[in-house]
């Protein structure tokens, strides 16, 4: 109960409007909660069944595919049945569906995920067992094309969600089964959780990222408890890869012309290093292959962390700055959004995040010994290395590129599944 009321919270924070919560609680709490959220494992369990059973009765094509990928399990469906839409919809269109569940209760969810998915599945295309082999890959399609230009919210509701279909010349049906005969499927599944609920995982057991042993072996993530962090803080693609390591100083030698050689074979990136005198360890992952280029490049995908002690995440949030130039006075001053410039490289430093004061989220210099960081323009990370430390001397770097776990191939070339698909 407590997991659930967690959810419930995270929901309304995400909503911010008050007058949206309040509604709802106090819908709530007039009728029986059970009529809103699973307020049991059991519940929770059969309202899983009952999703799955509906999209293979209602949808078998699309139920099929989600059933082979693990979108049809507990796990699976967490963006939905736990997370209320929000990982999937723009927060407008989870506002419209709140207003909604305040008076079907759960059949909303029920109606609309799955109406949902069937639609995302028809636009995603027949290729999407090529491109799927877990649910977070297919929830992550989902989320492309519904905030895409091909999805049209109100349409949806209207033709989809709440449709009807023709049956015979004069006589239509609804798309989606009565409420009665949903209550009745709840019911019976609630029999089916109580038997086999000792048996079924309710929520997620996140794993770390794995590591590849080989001759010289990965020394800074080799701890289960910082690749269980990397996991978490990396796109649900990455979540079940391998770390390899590509380049290490130990071994490679302490020069950018080498970082650079080694970075060539991969696209996606963890650059990871070690603080002297400090014992800490902090890092960034890159979108795109390190080269020599200071004119920018990366996307807001970027990050940068600190793995040791506390530790934390620094994702970019896309917002414009006004930065003071580095070439005028400090009366001139531009106007810029540099989500697409947020790595800057060459023959003499990389660097990760563009500072207000001129400065680098994170840098290294020419022979990767001497770092510097600072508060940057969308990543917060004043603190990245806490202690007021703004330079610092380098010891260990080491970068890994990703290997699928399947069959231990980089995974760069097919990461992105679903790109350039709505545009």
């Amino acid at each position: 109960m407590m997991r659930l009321k967690c959810d419930v919270k995270r929901t309304c924070n995400f909503l911010e409007k008050e007058s949206y919560a309040y509604a709802t609680i106090r819908q709530m709490v007039r009728d029986d909660s059970s009529y809103f959220l699973a307020v049991s494992r059991v519940q929770h369990l059969a309202w899983c069944k009952t999703f799955s059973d509906l999209m293979k009765r209602y949808f078998p094509q699309t139920g099929a595919v989600m059933e082979q990928i693990g979108a049809l399990t507990p796990v699976g469906l967490e963006p939905i049945l736990k997370r209320f839409f929000v990982p999937l919809l723009r927060r407008k269109h989870v506002l419209r569906i709140m207003d909604i569940f305040t008076g079907e209760g759960v059949h909303a969810i029920f109606r609309i995920g799955t109406t949902l998915c069937c639609l995302s599945h028809a636009h995603l295309g027949e290729s999407i067992l090529e491109n799927c082999d877990n649910a977070a890959i297919f929830w992550e399609g989902v989320r492309r094309y519904a905030h895409s230009k091909h999805f049209r919210f109100d349409i949806f509701l209207e033709h989809q969600a709440y449709g009807t279909q023709r049956t015979m010349r004069f006589l239509s049906r609804p798309i989606f089964p009565y409420p009665q005969y949903v209550n009745n499927l709840i019911a019976a599944n609630e029999e089916w959780a109580e038997q086999n609920q000792g048996s079924l995982p309710a929520y997620e057991e996140r794993k770390p990222v794995g590591l590849v042993e080989k001759k010289v072996p990965i020394e800074l993530a080799r701890q289960s408890t910082d690749r269980l962090n990397l996991a978490k803080w990396l796109p649900p693609v990455l979540q079940s890869t391998k770390l390899d390591l590509i380049y290490s100083s130990n071994h490679h030698g302490r020069s950018i012309e080498m970082f650079y050689r080694r970075c060539s074979i991969a696209k996606h990136t963890i650059t990871v290093m070690e603080v002297l005198e400090l014992d800490v360890i902090i890092g960034m992952y890159a979108t795109q292959t390190w080269h020599n280029n200071p004119e920018g490049y990366g996307d807001g995908e970027c990050f940068l962390f600190r793995l040791r002690p506390e530790p934390k995440c620094f994702k970019y949030k896309s917002v414009e700055s006004h930065i003071l130039s580095l070439d005028e006075s400090e009366d001139m001053s531009s106007h810029i959004n540099d989500s697409g410039q947020l790595m800057i490289s060459s023959d003499s430093f990389i660097s990760l995040g563009i500072g207000e004061d001129g400065d680098s989220g994170l840098r290294l210099n020419d022979d990767l010994t001497r770092g510097s960081t600072s508060k940057c323009i969308g990543f917060g990370n004043q603190e990245l290395i806490g202690q007021g430390v703004q330079v610092f001397e380098v010891g260990l770097v080491e970068v890994y590129r990703f290997l699928r776990e399947v069959d231990n191939k980089p995974v760069d070339g097919d990461i992105d599944h679903w790109k350039g698909l709505f545009n």
